[in-house]
């Protein structure tokens, strides 16, 4: 049974006083879930890693693995591969993957090897040895661009592990998880040159590494996995960041900075409406005469995952946000460094309303990569154009799925609201 409150909660936040999102109880019951047994698991990872946040600053860190073959496991955590999939396609696959478990303090990033900022016999004193060959394996996993064959050791035999698993709005689907005792990567990494620069830059500071490795082509997945095992930012100050944060991070820090960049560009004259639908998300995207501002409004509707809610939504002027967008979260900074991203591309600065609605096809979380995938491929198509913003609300009145929609957004709203005070 989906509340009111559930499209806000998302599974994260208790609101029903549960321990567990029932609704999310649900989905994993329809996972195609490995058989495990003994206490060795040996198979591919795309290469994908994961950092928990429960027990911060004590968290969990482990690679994911395959304990079947997998071709080209490496388009696992491509998102423009994963775009051709059916939901249950991708759902299946990512829930194969076993995520291994060891418990760290975040700020051990910065005793690695990898970090080059204190000395072997140091390291080994603080984690141990066994400690430290896990992380720094899960670092060499962290920085390669194709696949690679790990084995994790268990502590206990794998068929008792509950086979529970792991779901979110912000990142991939992932199987069961088990606790490690050992990790043994067998293949050598491909590392690309940016990344090898970035990571053993140790006095470039964690943003600029950020926005050097995206300018080199680095997708965001890997600049993400990159930061949340430590590999990014000076030496003495890296950290391990849980995996759910860190993607937030990298899309928030490059936003921002390419918005800087966008506000010196030629001011649209015109008005441009985009569309595009991908796993149930349906959008649309209205770009508009400076100043630069960025809002998005969402609905959850009748028979999705969260059942019907209200219209949630978050925004920004042209001096930006001050807090986070807790109300759509992680899914606003993938829309909208997206959107800056295509400011940039056709060289103008814009106002932008992305409209999200989201329908009963969408019954598993896959993440918010979902969401930076179908803007991109939205501003792929030509858009609407029109000469005046009645003419823009007008359209958007005849496609949109969400009731009322003008109600939800701060900058398309009733022109007898539209005052400087909202551009700030």
């Amino acid at each position: 049974m989906a509340y009111p409150y559930c499209s806000e909660c998302k599974g994260t936040k208790a609101m029903c006083g549960q321990d567990h999102c029932p609704l999310l109880a649900d989905v994993r019951g329809r996972a195609s879930l490995p058989k495990l047994s003994g206490r060795s698991l040996q198979g591919p990872s795309p290469p994908s890693v994961f950092v928990g946040r429960f027990g911060y600053p004590r968290i969990t860190i482990g690679p994911l693995a395959s304990p079947a073959p997998l071709p080209m496991a490496e388009r696992l955590e491509d998102p423009s591969f994963l775009n051709a999939l059916g939901l249950e396609e991708v759902y299946s696959i990512r829930s194969s993957l076993v995520r291994g478990r060891s418990r760290l303090d975040v700020r051990t990033a910065k005793a690695d090897p990898l970090g080059g900022s204190e000395p072997l016999m140091e390291v080994e004193d603080r984690l141990g040895i066994g400690k430290r060959r896990i992380l720094s394996s899960i670092q060499e996993m962290s920085m390669s661009s194709r696949s690679m064959d790990a084995e994790m050791i268990s502590r206990k035999d794998l068929k008792v592990m509950a086979p529970i698993p792991s779901l979110d709005m912000i990142m991939m689907p992932m199987g069961p998880s088990i606790d490690m005792l050992t990790l043994k990567v067998i293949d050598n990494p491909r590392i690309p040159r940016p990344v090898d620069r970035a990571v053993s830059d140790t006095d470039m500071i964690a943003n600029e590494g950020v926005l050097e490795l995206y300018r080199e082509g680095i997708r965001e997945e890997h600049i993400s996995r990159l930061f949340s095992v430590g590999l990014l930012g000076g030496g003495r100050r890296r950290r391990l960041v849980p995996t759910r944060w860190s993607i937030t991070a990298v899309d928030d820090t490059l936003s921002k900075q390419l918005k800087e960049r966008a506000l010196g560009l030629t001011p649209l004259d015109c008005y441009h409406l985009y569309s595009c639908s991908s796993f149930g998300n349906h959008f649309l995207i209205a770009l508009y005469p400076p100043p630069f501002r960025f809002e998005m409004a969402e609905q959850w509707q009748k028979g999705s995952l969260w059942g019907e809610g209200d219209v949630i939504h978050d925004w920004e002027g042209p001096r930006g946000r001050t807090g986070y967008a807790d109300a759509i979260t992680g899914a606003y900074y993938a829309a909208r460094l997206s959107t800056v991203d295509h400011l940039l591309s056709i060289g103008r600065n814009a106002g932008a309303t992305v409209i999200r609605w989201i329908t009963d096809e969408y019954w598993a979380p896959l993440g918010v990569w979902v969401i930076r995938e179908a803007l991109r491929k939205a501003f792929l198509t030509p858009p609407r154009l029109f000469n005046d913003r009645a003419s823009l609300i007008q359209a958007i009145d005849a496609s949109c799925g969400i009731r009322n929609w003008r109600r939800s957004t701060r900058f398309l709203g009733p022109l007898e609201d539209m005052t400087l005070d909202r551009y700030i």
